[in-house]
């Protein structure tokens, strides 16, 4: 009886240190799985293509950037910054910068647009072409104390010159060849000296009329910059920078030239820069596509690498552009230190003399990518809007006050582990309210790739809905079109950039691919939008490689239906159809060259004239919901601001404010609709809208004559309380936390099963072991096996 007691005790005893190390191994693994760390690497994707500071930087700390083909300006060293839109209309990519030491003046380039000017510190720009053959320049140059004279460089040949300050130009060189490089000797400006793609140099001794061939650096690719480097009066030694050499040094003005390279680990040079040390005496700075900055104190004799803290992205080397490009030097760097350098993951500064450098922000995680207003603002006072990286924000007293939603929206939700990503999955593409907003409290939202995000209580969680991959087309750039009719119909639709139609019937529970739109593969969002009869008519227009198509079996089929040059082009095309499209049959179609409108339902096509200007690069466009009364629309126009017509586009009234611009971030990704009037516009006379470079609304109560600024507070907040933690834990883990859990039944079934088989009978156990060892063998089992 003793013998039984004890046997029983041990058996208890075993039983309770198998209870608690299964809890300590649950627990154990809970540890070592819930590792929410979300420090994200920076985003690569505001691209630092030109940087130009201010000759009273150390007063004014003023500077210039190109970020993605943006021009942005800070007055507090790059800490803040502010987007520069009034007169540039560019259609083509801005891509190079250049400020006048002597009088602050400012010239910008384009790619197609010829050059632009500004006599107010960057604040307003006008085209200067006068005299210009070829409109795609590439670079500018100007002697240090000169106000008037210019050089311009075509990006793929050809040489202008200015000498009234960009009036007019004329053409000083017509070889064949891309001028990569100029520079001006600071002793006189009749000296100068150009480098081309091909490693030729070429003198000027009268400010660039004519010019000699030099020098030629063989296999060093192009000349990417030109200094001289003086250290007398009759000094004329020239460093020139290549693309495969390295640095070279001529003492006879680029007839026979010396390579200084000691210590530079990369020869692939961006930019050469030439400041003081304390004591007066120069000092060489370099940046190199791979490696960062390095500084020579001995005339180029040796470099020091001065890169800490200077960071880089992969998908530099995947699209085979430089990690580091364009660098300044602040004109009181032996006082206060202060060096730029961008490239392809954005600026950094330093304050230090290069020792340490500082990444900064520019274009901001929170620029505002969409924005919505809900269908019954008039009484929920309800809009919302999207940023580009991370956050979602609704008001609910018509702007006055904000709050996230992103509650369901965590990184885990989205990449489904808690390994740091590299990059912050949530790049938000498109919002939009259901059109029964105010019964089934839906708002939609999509990210830039394959999720769709739904709320079914007005912002308070989100569901992630995977969309469904079509081979050999990415699910990227998602505009939303609910119907009209969603409370009957149920459908949603969705249109990627590359032309993919999807449909959902069931409020966006679920969908599938339908069609497929010709599209040419930019990166830009397909325009859709819906007929508001949809219910009868089956009626969507959307963009497409030749224009405008048209479907009217609900998105199953698509036809061209505008043919005409200013539509059959690639671009991005803004549509919006009429609320009254059943009787007037209007659409009307935003391009990068103008208005065009529809009043036949698609048939014919014209265009529209105004104040507006020719060539008008239309960046918003938006219908008043009232539109049969009051015959109203608006368009943002590139670099001219917004414009009203009241008449249904006969004549256009210039409203609102220069400084701002109503329109998506140039190169950022987005689908929104950057004005978006109240459903109550021909009572309350509100709009919305967006363009700014951080986190503004813009409101006008006024049918957009004045505007009011809006800005929401930053939210960085990436900390996960204990209650959202163990979701994401339980939501993550889902699976292995099945696996574990089957596991644990039939270990508890198997204990149960084996005491009635017999098996200590047959084998050298009792029956109470072979229950223990055998329910942990099938434990054991069923954890391993499924990862097999």
């Amino acid at each position: 009886m003793s013998f039984g007691k004890n046997k029983s005790k041990q058996m208890n005893n075993i039983l309770s240190f198998f209870k608690h190390l299964s809890y300590g191994l649950l627990v154990a693994v809970m540890v070592l799985c819930l590792h929410v760390n979300t420090a994200l690497a920076h985003r690569p994707h505001d691209v630092i293509s030109q940087i130009e500071i201010s000759p009273t930087y150390s007063k004014d700390k003023t500077l210039f950037i190109i970020v993605r083909s943006n021009l942005f300006k800070s007055t507090n060293g790059g800490e803040s910054w502010k987007r520069i839109v009034k007169g540039l209309d560019n259609q083509f990519d801005l891509n190079s910068l250049l400020i006048l030491r002597s009088n602050k003046n400012l010239f910008v380039s384009s790619s197609g647009d010829g050059i632009y000017k500004s006599d107010d510190e960057g604040e307003s720009w006008k085209k200067t072409n006068q005299g210009l053959e070829n409109l795609d320049i590439s670079l500018l140059a100007v002697p240090t104390d000169e106000a008037n004279l210019v050089l311009a460089a075509g990006r793929k040949k050809g040489l202008y010159k200015t000498k009234d300050g960009g009036n007019n130009w004329y053409s000083v060189f017509r070889n064949n060849t891309k001028i990569t490089a100029i520079a001006f000797s600071p002793q006189n400006i009749n000296f100068l000296v150009i480098g081309d793609d091909k490693g030729n140099l070429y003198l000027s001794k009268d400010s660039g009329e004519t010019w000699e061939p030099r020098g030629t650096i063989a296999n060093a690719g192009s000349i990417t910059a030109i200094a001289f480097y003086v250290q007398s009066p009759s000094d004329n030694t020239l460093l020139v920078a290549t693309e495969k050499k390295g640095v070279l040094k001529s003492n006879n003005l680029a007839t026979s030239f010396s390579e200084i390279n000691r210590s530079l680990a990369d020869k692939n040079i961006r930019d050469l820069e030439i400041g003081t040390d304390k004591t007066q005496k120069p000092v060489l700075w370099v940046s190199t596509a791979d490696e960062g900055v390095f500084q020579s104190k001995d005339g180029g004799n040796s470099w020091q690498k001065y890169s800490q803290g200077l960071t880089k992205d992969s998908q530099a080397d995947d699209v085979k552009s430089p990690h580091f490009t364009d660098m300044e030097i602040s004109p009181a760097f032996s006082q206060d230190k202060t060096l730029f350098v961008g490239g392809f993951n954005g600026l950094f500064k330093s304050t230090n003399g290069g020792e340490k450098w500082q990444e900064l922000e520019t274009l901001a995680k929170g620029t505002i990518t969409a924005l919505a207003v809900s269908p019954n603002y008039e009484k929920d006072g309800t809009i919302a809007i999207v940023t580009y990286v991370g956050n979602t924000y609704i008001s609910k007293d018509k702007g006055a006050t904000w709050t996230n939603m992103n509650r369901g929206l965590e990184i885990p939700r989205i990449t489904e582990n808690f390994q740091t990503p590299h990059q912050d999955p949530r790049r938000f593409f498109d919002l939009d309210f259901s059109p029964n907003y105010g019964e089934d409290a839906n708002i939609y939202a999509t990210i830039l790739w394959d999720q769709f995000l739904k709320s079914n209580n007005r912002g308070e969680n989100w569901d992630i809905v995977r969309i469904p991959h079509i081979q050999g087309y990415a699910t990227r750039g998602i505009n939303i079109v609910p119907s009209p009719n969603i409370a009957s119909d149920k459908t949603v639709y969705l249109a990627t950039q590359y032309g993919i139609i999807y449909k959902s019937t069931d409020q966006g529970n679920h969908f599938f691919s339908i069609s497929k739109i010709e599209n040419p593969r930019i990166n830009e969002a397909l325009a859709l939008v819906i007929s508001p009869d949809f219910s009868s008519d089956k009626t969507l227009y959307a963009s497409g490689l030749k224009g405008v198509y048209k479907s009217v079996d609900a998105g199953q089929s698509w036809q061209a239906v505008t043919e005409t040059n200013f539509l059959n082009k690639p671009g991005r095309i803004q549509l919006a159809i009429s609320p009254h499209y059943k009787t007037d049959r209007t659409v009307i179609a935003g391009t990068e060259d103008g208005v065009v409108m529809t009043t036949d339902a698609g048939k014919t096509w014209f265009e529209l004239s105004g104040i507006y200007g020719n060539h008008a690069y239309i960046e918003g466009l938006a219908i008043s919901p009232n539109y049969q009364s009051d015959r109203t629309f608006f368009i943002s126009v590139k670099g001219r601001g917004l414009f009203k017509t009241i008449d249904g586009g006969k004549t256009f009234t210039k409203i609102g404010n220069d400084g701002i611009s109503l329109a998506t971030m140039n190169s950022v990704p987005s689908a929104g609709k950057p004005i978006a009037l109240s459903p109550a516009y021909a009572s309350d006379k509100t709009i919305f809208g967006f363009g700014s470079s951080t986190t503004e609304v813009y409101k006008s109560t006024d049918g957009g004559n004045t505007w009011q600024i809006i800005t929401l507070p930053k939210n960085e907040n990436t900390q996960y309380d204990m209650g959202t933690t163990i979701s994401l834990w339980l939501y993550v883990y889902r699976l292995r936390i099945l696996k574990f859990s089957v596991a644990i039944i039939a270990g508890l079934a198997s204990y149960v099963i084996l005491g009635y088989l017999g098996l200590d009978k047959i084998l050298p156990l009792s029956k109470l072991q072979i229950k223990i060892f055998g329910s942990v063998i099938i434990l054991v089992a069923v954890l391993i096996l499924p990862y097999r």
